[in-house]
């Protein structure tokens, strides 16, 4: 190739103008060229989000019966009970639940507030925990993962069906309000 009055060939060119460089210096000059040239070319691109990453879960495919979506209120409508040989055979649990479906990432947010017991809530994944949680005396185990604060605030950790469960501890007939 010529450029100007000098002969240039791919060849001689380094050669020529480096005369001092050995070949394995040579190689490693193109190689650090070559991987500054990458990392320049992707410190350009946009940083790439997980498709639900940060996003707020607001629709349910099933809510309790008499759910209010513009306040938020609802009845806990379903109950457990001690067994029939245990003193006072009473009930031991209320709950009820919502069902959403969650992306990787997708964040579930909201407001709890209830009468004058604590309500507490935790996740599950259906349709196995769920019915183990129906199955499950009193909610034995499941009492250890609940949380009672009047905030939620979680993160799904893999694509699914969840259920946010609300439960109190014996009989409660008030509402509880979950707002967004």
């Amino acid at each position: 190739m010529t450029t100007g009055k000098m002969q240039v060939s791919d060849n001689t060119f380094i050669a020529k103008n480096f005369p001092r460089l050995n070949p394995a210096t040579k190689s490693g000059a193109c190689l650090s060229l070559f991987l500054l040239s990458t990392v320049l070319l992707l410190s350009t691109l946009p940083s790439m989000n997980v498709y639900g990453a940060g996003q707020t879960i607001t629709t349910f495919t099933r809510t309790p019966d008499g759910y209010d979506s513009q306040t938020g209120a609802f009845r806990l409508g379903s109950e457990q009970t001690y067994d029939s040989g245990t003193a006072g055979g009473g009930i031991c649990l209320t709950y009820d639940y919502f069902i959403f479906n969650a992306q990787a990432g997708e964040v579930l947010q909201g407001q709890v507030k209830s009468g004058s017991k604590t309500i507490s809530y935790l996740i599950l994944s259906p349709p196995s925990q769920l019915q183990l949680f129906d199955q499950n005396h009193c909610a034995g185990k499941y009492w250890g993962q609940a949380s009672s604060g009047p905030t939620i605030n979680w993160t799904a950790p893999s694509d699914g069906r969840y259920a946010l469960v609300f439960m109190v501890s014996g009989f409660y007939d008030a509402p509880v309000y979950f707002t967004q």
